[in-house]
């Protein structure tokens, strides 16, 4: 005799595929939904973060040039008793010139005597702040100063080449720091005027290394890359070579920093946040969904060998009591009372028609 229990259990289990598949499907979209919104919750707020980090370490390098620049008007009015050379770059001839400072039968230069007060400045600077590379002075006179005896071939071509270059890029009454994204040996720039009663007598030039800066930042947090734009979109320095012309590829965000006129921009090495997010949803999903397969698998194993078995048994039993057979010899634990009720109630009948 076929038993309908059969048919009830093979529906149940289709059943409850079909439900485990919606339940954990359900419950990783929701939490994919949850983490998407913290995830870009937090890519909102992480620009600004990095963006103060990269301010906090160029902020010495601001106070550092206004200190310059207030030692160096003091140095104008201040004497030096030192009788001493000072090697000048000669930005016409490009040979260096030892200047006395007290030559004969001629008047002392207030400008040679406040680059002499400034060297210890320029002998600390590439020592004590970690993005100045070098410390330069440029005067209207004509002439440059590093604090050094010697200069490099290769600095002194370079220098000449991005002063003919920016020759008439700054104003004559700015102020103001001016920031360069090129300068010498993949450095970038910031030129400070130096002004003694209302003329500009020259500028001081600190070069500036920033890609270290950026490498620390991608050091700690690996999973992004970082790079640094001037006002308009240019790389001007990265934590990895990622090339500037194709920036379009690539999913920026940008924060402006406070410090510098330019713009920290972060690329994400994950992609698009929706694609990881959707590459962990169906993570969740295949997790949920195995867990709740494994539970269910436990479950019906567990019902076909306490129910159903004992069912197919108890229908064996009837069909061969029916048949005047002798009923099943094994019969489960439990089913004793029913198995001897059918067999019962097959004699009583017997009897009657008897």
């Amino acid at each position: 005799m076929s038993s309908p229990a059969y048919a009830v259990y093979r529906r149940t289990v289709r059943f409850s595929l079909v439900v485990i598949a919606a339940l954990s499907f359900s419950v990783a979209f929701v939490q994919f939904l949850l983490q998407f919104n913290t995830s870009l919750q937090q890519n909102r707020q992480q620009p600004q973060m990095f963006a103060q980090q990269m301010d906090a370490q160029v902020e010495p390098v601001l106070q550092f040039s206004q200190a310059v620049n207030a030692r160096g008007t003091v140095g104008m009015q201040m004497a030096v008793t030192d009788s001493t050379q000072l090697p000048l770059l000669s930005l016409t001839t490009l040979d260096i010139v030892f200047h006395d400072l007290y030559p004969e039968n001629q008047q002392v230069s207030p400008e040679l005597q406040m680059l002499l007060q400034l060297q210890p400045y320029f002998d600390i600077a590439p020592a004590s702040i970690t993005p100045l590379k070098s410390l330069f002075y440029i005067s209207e006179q004509g002439f440059a100063y590093n604090g050094q005896s010697k200069w490099s071939d290769y600095v002194v071509e370079h220098l000449v080449q991005w002063l003919q270059r920016y020759q008439r890029s700054e104003n004559g009454y700015d102020r103001n720091p001016v920031f360069y994204k090129d300068f010498i040996l993949e450095q970038a720039a910031m030129s400070v005027p130096f002004y003694v009663n209302e003329r500009k007598i020259g500028r001081f030039v600190f070069a500036l290394e920033l890609a270290p800066l950026l490498a620390n930042l991608e050091k700690n947090n690996p999973d992004r890359y970082f790079l640094l734009l001037d006002q308009a979109g240019n790389v001007i320095a990265s934590s990895t070579y990622i090339n500037g012309d194709n920036l379009e590829q690539y999913q920026l965000q940008i924060q402006r920093l406070t410090g510098i006129p330019w713009s920290l921009a972060l690329i994400d090495k994950r992609g698009s946040l929706f694609y990881a997010g959707i590459g962990r949803f169906i993570l969740h999903w295949l997790s949920y969904a195995g867990v709740l397969l494994a539970l269910a698998w436990l479950l019906a194993r567990r019902y076909k060998r306490k129910i159903m078995g004992p069912l197919q048994r108890l229908s064996t039993h009837i069909d061969r009591v029916q048949n005047g057979q002798a009923g099943v010899r094994r019969v489960p634990d439990g089913w004793q009372d029913l198995f001897a009720r059918v067999s019962q109630l097959k004699a009583d009948d017997k009897q009657e028609t008897d």
